[in-house]
């Protein structure tokens, strides 16, 4: 009968090229190893048979996750963020976390808060994507660990996980000037949420930067300052090229475009962001940014985790994920 060799600490240690010391302390959670070399340690651990006697068998946590009702309800304006929330739900199972959907609204926030404090029914709090203006407010201030998914903390005292967005639309409108559009638009409501205005400010770089100035009436809203979509409506004179705010508002966009007769992308070239459902529901499919939901949901539980275990202070931090841009059929060159 063959006999099964006791793994060690120091057997996980040469296999990584690490210090014995380092893999005790990701085992121990102890502090001075990052989440990313924990991992590691913990997977190559289970990998090798190493029993870890209170790795994953401590009482789970449970996170509520906070979205807007109107994305839970299955539409395709939702997909995105379920897509999200599905993705934070798989990351924190990972951590032995429990995640569970809160769907309040303004006339439910307050009782809500009321019973999930008198319950002590979850250990923190994830704030996903847009949501009501005094929904935000008050489950923000709720004491316990909050984190922001896709939105920023505007008070700047706990944790985000955002998309980077200014550099990615800004290399958007890049693309668009090296294909030769000199005109270009932005379809979105300034303002209304961190996103968008973030998405503005690269659009308005990179049409700067060719030396061209900002025109006011090529700045298109596409919804009102609590989130409802409203008509766009198109000036006389147009652009060759819109920069949307996302992928739902280029399509809406697309349909504007062709029910005046026009064609895209000769006539008028479109992209969007996000590569959610509409870029490849859109006749021509989009030119995008595909957010990286992967590494938001992954960064969303480690932040989640650390901040629920460990003291933290007063300052939160924004973590930027970076996007990949997908060029598809929405763009004509205009050099060619």
């Amino acid at each position: 009968m063959s006999v099964k060799k006791t793994v060690s600490m120091q057997r996980i240690a040469d296999q990584l090229g690490i210090s014995k010391v380092t893999v005790s302390k990701a085992l121990n959670e102890k502090e001075g190893v990052s989440d990313e070399l924990k991992d590691k340690i913990v997977r190559t651990a289970k990998n090798l048979g190493y029993f870890l006697p209170s790795y994953g068998q401590r009482q789970s946590k449970r996170i509520g996750i906070v979205v807007n009702a109107r994305f839970a309800s299955g539409s395709d304006s939702g997909k995105f963020y379920m897509g999200m929330y599905e993705r934070i739900m798989d990351e924190l199972r990972k951590i032995s976390y429990f995640g569970a959907m809160v769907t309040p609204d303004r006339e439910s926030i307050v009782r809500e808060i009321e019973t999930i404090e008198r319950n002590s029914m979850f250990d923190g709090m994830i704030l996903l994507g847009i949501l009501d203006p005094e929904v935000k407010k008050r489950m923000g201030a709720i004491k316990l660990p909050v984190i922001y998914v896709d939105v920023y903390d505007e008070t700047g005292q706990v944790d985000s996980v955002v998309t980077e967005n200014i550099y990615s639309t800004y290399r958007l409108g890049k693309y668009l000037a090296k294909l030769g559009h000199e005109e270009i638009g932005f379809v979105g409501t300034v303002g209304a949420t961190t996103s968008i205005t973030d998405r503005y400010l690269g659009y308005k770089r990179a049409v700067i930067e060719q030396g061209r100035p900002v025109r006011p009436e090529w700045i298109l809203p596409d919804r009102t300052m609590d989130g409802q979509a409203i008509e766009i409506e198109l000036p006389e004179e147009l652009p060759t090229a819109f920069l949307c705010n996302c992928d739902e508002t280029a399509f809406r966009l697309v349909r504007i475009l062709k029910d005046r007769g026009l064609r895209v992308p000769e006539d008028v070239s479109v992209v969007g962001f996000d590569n959610d459902i509409y870029a490849t529901l859109c006749e021509p499919q989009l030119t995008t940014v595909a957010v990286n939901v992967e590494d938001i949901g992954r960064m969303a539980a480690r932040r989640m985790k650390r901040n629920i275990e460990r003291t933290r202070g007063s300052d939160g931090e924004v973590y930027r994920i970076e996007g990949k841009r997908i060029l598809r059929a929405s763009v004509r060159d205009l050099k060619s």
